[in-house]
């Protein structure tokens, strides 16, 4: 006997094989067991997840003889449809049978009875290839077939049916089969086959079905034919897939901003014949696993535990807002790279540019960057009284905000007066200088604070920072070309620089001058 594919093999024959499609399952088996068949089903969904499969179960529970186990695939219908020889199971193939005069035959041949079995069962593979015409003289059957009939419509587009005809049929939607339910089934069947496969070869083919079981089948019996022992590599040997190393590699430098090694690293894959298009859709799914990843804190969601440890490892070096920028550039650029006569150039150039975003901060690190300005200043640490060496200078770094903080602190309990007129300004901080702004009836307390700023500078030396200390009253007038001065804006100038905005409109907050 010739050799039977996998495929065929392990095709499911009752309702417990399906794997995936739960909902169908139970919607048949209730109607099977109440008694309430439709005279006819669409079954629609993505190819090789068990649509005409679970019509040829639908016609043997049917037909099945066995009251309590339908279908039993033992009594001699079950065993003859599984076989392809019942003449109660008519399979048509929509694509080679469009026109009118095969939809007339088959309206001539309903009226017969099945010679075996109870019900006529038709099975119409691709029903969405039948012209317009065809699915207008098939519509009076469609709706109201013989009783001994049973029509099962099998498409993969179904926006290509007429309306018309769904409104006439019970519409079922096959979904795609999860990874994992693929994983487990081709688990099972290469320890029926005795079949040596490594955990992540079987998820690597299963995550290249796309939710198609025959797929899956077909690429693990086409891997078994050169190797005996499938590993990983095998796989993406046979499919021209991207290991999870040299994916690894092209993030850490995009992510780092090494750019020499990136075009190293491609001039390397460009040798190996690598297929810069497959690569680019492996990158992005790449990057969407470390940002669920980084997310949802589950480093094992849908992955193997080798690239588990490495999706971890990456997403500490970068954030969850830098990841999304790289994943939506590197999606825009796809299509050209896709669609170009020079896929190495434009993937290069991608990266390349990717690369510059590797000094990515968050908005609100960057804006309490601008804000507080950091200054380095001395503190003067005497060494034990029993050395005779000099005092010990070093450098410390801390934002001026702080250090304000915690002198204001002390001459609260040296002056209560001084610092409560203080509290009473607006502070404003440049590298150098401390600004006490007064404004309106605070005003009042303007004078008194110039008076004793030296105290307030001996103050701050004391915490090594020696800076000048100014005081300001606020003029009260209507800001002149509020659009100029909010672009000169330091804080607006940074946020422009980072993300390479642009400003549409500017709108003055409530609350007086200086707010923009």
């Amino acid at each position: 006997m010739a050799y039977l594919g996998l495929a065929r093999k392990y095709r499911p024959q009752n309702f417990s094989d399906l794997i995936g499609q739960n909902v169908v399952v139970k919607i048949l088996q209730s109607s099977l067991q109440t008694g309430k068949i439709s005279h006819a089903y669409i079954f629609s969904g993505p190819k090789g997840v068990g649509k005409t499969s679970t019509a040829r179960i639908l016609a043997k529970a049917l037909n099945c003889t066995d009251p309590d186990n339908k279908p039993c695939n033992n009594c001699p219908s079950c065993i003859a449809i599984k076989e392809g020889k019942a003449m109660s199971v008519i399979e048509i193939d929509a694509a080679s049978h469009t026109s009118v005069e095969n939809i007339r035959d088959l309206r001539e041949n309903v009226r017969y009875a099945s010679a075996e079995g109870f019900y006529k069962v038709y099975i119409i593979d691709e029903a969405h290839m039948l012209s317009q015409s065809a699915f207008n003289a098939f519509l009076k059957t469609l709706e109201e077939p013989p009783p001994h009939v049973v029509f099962v419509l099998a498409t993969t587009e179904p926006r290509k049916i007429p309306l018309t005809v769904i409104s006439r049929c019970q519409h079922l939607q096959f979904r795609r089969i999860p990874v994992n339910l693929t994983k487990e089934r081709l688990q099972f069947i290469c320890h029926e086959e005795g079949i040596n496969a490594t955990e992540e070869a079987l998820y690597d083919i299963a995550l290249n079905a796309e939710g198609s079981m025959r797929d899956a089948l077909t690429l693990l019996d086409q891997i078994t034919s050169f190797t005996e022992n499938i590993t990983q590599e095998d796989v993406r040997l046979l499919i021209g897939g991207t290991d999870t190393q040299t994916l690894y590699d092209l993030m850490t430098y995009v992510i780092e901003g090494k750019r020499s090694d990136i075009i190293l690293n491609i001039e390397k894959l460009n040798d190996a014949g690598t297929d810069f298009k497959l690569l680019t859709k492996d990158l992005i799914f790449f990057l969407r696993n470390i940002l669920i990843a980084k997310i949802t804190k589950n480093y094992r969601l849908c992955l193997t535990e080798s690239e588990a440890h490495i999706i971890e490892d990456l997403s500490s070096k970068t954030s969850e807002e830098h990841l999304i920028l790289l994943l939506k550039e590197l999606i825009n650029s796809e299509n050209s790279i896709k669609n170009s006569f020079f896929p190495r150039v434009i993937f290069e150039i991608t990266l390349l540019k990717l690369s510059l975003l590797s000094h990515f901060r968050n908005i609100d690190e960057a804006i309490k960057e601008v804000k507080e300005p950091v200054i380095n200043y001395e503190i003067k640490k005497p060494l034990p009284a029993q050395s005779e060496k000099p005092v010990e200078v070093t450098k410390k770094s801390m934002p001026i905000s702080k250090i304000w903080g915690e002198s204001l602190e002390r001459l609260e309990e040296q002056n209560h007066i001084l610092a409560t007129k203080i509290k009473h300004a607006e502070v404003k901080f440049a590298k150098d200088e401390i600004q006490l702004i007064y404004n309106g009836g605070a005003s009042v307390h303007a004078e008194s604070v110039k008076e004793h700023l030296s105290e307030i500078k001996n103050l701050l030396k004391e915490s090594g920072m020696d800076v000048n200390i100014t005081v300001h009253e606020k003029e009260n007038k209507q800001k002149q070309n509020v659009r100029q001065e909010a672009i000169d804006h330091p804080l607006v100038r940074k946020a422009l620089q980072l993300f390479e905005g642009r400003i549409f409109n500017i709108i003055p907050k409530k609350g007086g001058d200086n707010n923009v």
